[in-house]
């Protein structure tokens, strides 16, 4: 065997054979070597501590030293342990290994101490005075593992002097047990080839978060380790002593905030990890008792592009039986040096993302509704994809680079949002994310506690390495207010779009629903808007709009009340077949007139249950109806004329036909509508089209549905070109993107084109 750099060595579970737990009956087994300096003499008086990585538990060893020649032979129970070396005082560094699993004999060939530079300095509490027993905890910032070092304690005075590898490191300054200072961090020391000395940090105040771990049978569950994760910044908050203690229990010191709790038990105790979002602490907290699920095996090997074994791929479970599909929390969830992992998590049915390691041109292999069974899955091999890179850096005033804020992709005529990882900016407000080729829509989502608005940016064409224009964030204001019916009841679900004030282009707003009390908080860019309110479709409300609200600050509005209307409700189906048709758009226009009422929820179901039905509401009046064929169904648009509602109706089904069935006003004989050319267009897009009788109709519509613009409208039985500059009906210029244009004949049919504009 080579010779080991200590500090930086890690030996996952599968190195030696082992993916899940230790033998349940302990074995004695011999773990020898030898260990030398890096000139090979051997180094005598050797300490070796196994840490029992079950108990967390330093196991008493007799002979654990070496000897005079630097050879070691150790006796001890099978299991999984890190292993500390600590040389007599000297130049030399301590060194350990990491995650070494003994299931036989284990011979360790020679290891290697290196020389260390003596660090020293002083630690103090928030009062500037010394703090004692505080330890420190080093972390190689080039192999991202905590690195194990001697004689960490500081003493009476707060001082501290310790043998430190040559290396990059952060440092985590741990106050004593019982102490109800926080830590405070060093993020990054540079240990070169001198001594450093002076240094100074000072630990933070916090507040304490208690809570007690349990597994089956209310079993005390003992080294469950416990991160607090910032939902500001997105990193984890140091804490010492945050491993339970022989009773379940744990007390951690952070600061107030907003977190994501992370309970990781270890592998033996056969049980779940957990992740609780939300976690608010603003004082003292009591988190009360987690009780953790028994868990199963899932394990796999994962290659990369190249067909090798990828190293470090992070494996995320999402449990498809819960509503909203949360997040399973998963200890040990990334791969090992030959690709594999092995990872307990409950009997569920899961939807499973495996990530790719940061800065890998990779995308992210997903696997839909894996079903675990009782005694665990192997999901045999996942070889990721290679991407396209799609970068981009986000700031705020003053030009700051922005951290964490959250990168959304949607594809922009499905709206599917893409799964993509490492999706969010760096301390340098700077991302790099991998999709396939296509138009995206991206979302740009702030940490709420930076207080910047969320923005979007539309139509991103992506066929190559594609880095976007630099996004500047604003501070945003808050709109809040409440929603009723008639009744003064909440209205519970609705959904608000903000528009600017006579624009089409909705802004990107999370968390734009109402509350379980009818209220709302959504924070936008200060300006002018157009407000929706609509309401649930599980409801007979009508939507309602406030037009050119100005937001100069954090407004409250008035209250918001939506009237009552009647349901409108039938199917559509396909005439030759009766098949029920998902996907139809029903307008509704006041008789002879282009006036469209405002109808969300009015198009028919894709559900299994709701395939080909609708049921919305509508205000009591007489109407026009046209029933709109899915884009690219080849079937022609249906038509009910003077449609009166006085209250709630159930239509006749309606049948909807391809132009050649004879059935309806005849077939289409010359209906013509041309390639757009150029497609994708720039500045200016052209569309050649005929139609043999009566008036025709050029319109242009979004993926959403809505109609933006009207290019034409007359007589066009010889061939007409129009010319088309990409602005909305009011004279505004469109959002870059994709677009539909329909030609329409007095009969109804139509003939559909796509076209992408570019910025």
């Amino acid at each position: 065997m080579h010779a080991h750099p200590l500090h930086q060595l890690w030996l996952p579970a599968f190195l030696l054979g082992l993916t899940l737990g230790v033998p349940s009956v302990a074995s004695a087994l011999t773990v020898s070597g030898v260990v030398k300096t890096e000139a090979g003499v051997a180094v005598s008086n050797v300490d070796l501590d196994f840490i029992d990585l079950c108990t967390g538990d330093n196991v008493f060893l007799a002979n654990d030293r070496t000897a005079a020649d630097g050879t070691f032979s150790i006796t001890i129970a099978a299991g999984r342990y890190d292993i500390h070396f600590i040389p007599p005082a000297g130049v030399l560094a301590s060194g350990d290994m990491q995650s070494l699993v003994l299931v036989a004999n284990a011979a360790l060939g020679t290891v290697t101490l290196h020389p260390g530079r003596l660090v020293s300095g002083t630690v103090l509490t928030p009062t500037l005075t010394p703090a004692a027993n505080v330890d420190i905890k080093w972390v190689d910032l080039v192999a991202d593992h905590r690195v194990f070092l001697s004689k960490t304690l500081t003493d009476a005075a707060g001082h501290y002097s310790i043998r430190v590898p040559s290396g990059s490191y952060s440092m985590d300054f741990r106050p004593a047990a019982g102490s109800l200072f926080g830590d405070a961090e060093r993020l990054s020391l540079v240990v070169g080839l001198s001594d450093i000395a002076g240094l100074s940090d000072v630990l933070t105040t916090g507040v304490a978060v208690t809570g007690t771990v349990r597994g089956q049978s209310n079993t005390k569950l003992k080294n469950v380790d416990i991160d607090l994760f910032d939902d500001c910044t997105g990193r984890r908050i140091p804490t010492a002593h945050d491993n339970t203690d022989i009773n379940g229990n744990f007390t951690v010191i952070v600061p107030p905030g907003s977190y994501t709790l992370a309970l990781d038990p270890p592998t033996c105790d056969g049980v779940e990890a957990l992740r609780q979002n939300g976690v608010v602490v603003s004082g003292a907290t009591a988190l009360g008792t987690y009780t953790l699920r028994a868990a199963v095996p899932v394990s796999g090997l994962v290659l990369g592009p190249s067909g090798l074994p990828l190293v470090g791929a992070k494996i995320k479970f999402y449990d498809v039986t819960t509503v909203g599909a949360p997040r399973q929390g998963a200890s040990s969830d990334r791969t090992d040096t030959t690709g594999r992992f092995s990872i307990l998590v409950p009997d569920n049915t899961y939807d499973v993302n495996i990530e790719p390691p940061v800065g890998l041109n990779a995308l992210v292999y997903h696997i839909n509704n894996l079903v675990t069974g009782a005694g665990g899955i192997d999901i045999g091999t996942a070889q990721l994809s290679s991407g396209i890179a799609l970068s981009g850096h986000v700031q705020g005033p003053g030009s700051n680079p922005l951290l964490n804020v959250n990168i959304n992709v949607l594809d922009q005529v499905t709206r599917v949002a893409q799964r993509i990882s490492h999706d969010n900016t760096d301390a340098n407000g700077n991302f790099t994310v991998y999709v396939n080729p296509g138009v995206y829509d991206l979302h740009y989502d702030p940490p709420v506690c930076d207080l910047m608005a969320p923005a979007q940016a539309e139509g991103i064409v992506v066929t190559a390495p594609t880095t976007l224009p630099v996004m500047n964030l604003v501070t945003g204001v808050h709109l809040l207010g409440v929603v009723t019916d008639p009744s003064s009841l909440p209205v519970v679900n609705g959904d608000l779009d903000v528009y600017p004030a006579g624009g089409a282009g909705k802004l990107y707003t999370p968390g734009d629903k109402t509350s379980a009390t009818g209220n709302y908080d959504v924070l936008v860019p200060p300006g002018t808007y157009d407000i929706r309110y609509v309401p649930s479709s599980l409801t007979r409300l009508r939507p309602a709009l406030r037009s050119g609200v100005a937001l100069p600050t954090n407004t409250t509005l008035t209250p918001t009340v939506l009237a009552n209307g009647w349901l409108l409700s039938g199917s559509v189906r396909q005439q030759s077949t009766s098949l029920l048709l998902g996907g139809v758009a029903i307008e509704l226009y006041r008789p002879r007139t282009a006036f469209q009422a405002w109808t969300p929820h009015s198009t028919t179901g894709l559900g299994a249950l709701t395939l080909g039905t609708y049921n919305f509401a509508v205000d009591a009046g007489t109407y026009d109806i046209r029933y709109v064929a899915p884009p690219g169904s080849g079937l022609i648009d249906a038509w009910s004329y003077g449609v009166t509602v006085s209250g709630d109706l159930g239509l006749a089904d309606v049948f909807m036909i391809f132009p050649n069935t004879g059935v309806g006003p005849g077939p289409n004989t010359g209906l013509s509508l041309a390639a757009p050319s150029p497609n994708p267009a720039r500045r200016e897009v052209r569309f050649t089209f005929s139609v043999p009788e009566g008036d025709a109709d050029l319109s242009a519509w979004d993926v959403a549905g809505r109609r933006v613009a009207t290019l034409w409208h007359g007589r066009a039985a010889a061939p007409v070109t129009v010319r088309w500059d990409g602005t909305q009906d009011g004279g505004g210029p469109l959002h870059a993107g994709l677009y539909l244009v329909r030609l329409t004949d007095a009969h109804g049919r139509s003939q559909w084109r796509r076209v992408t504009l570019l910025p």
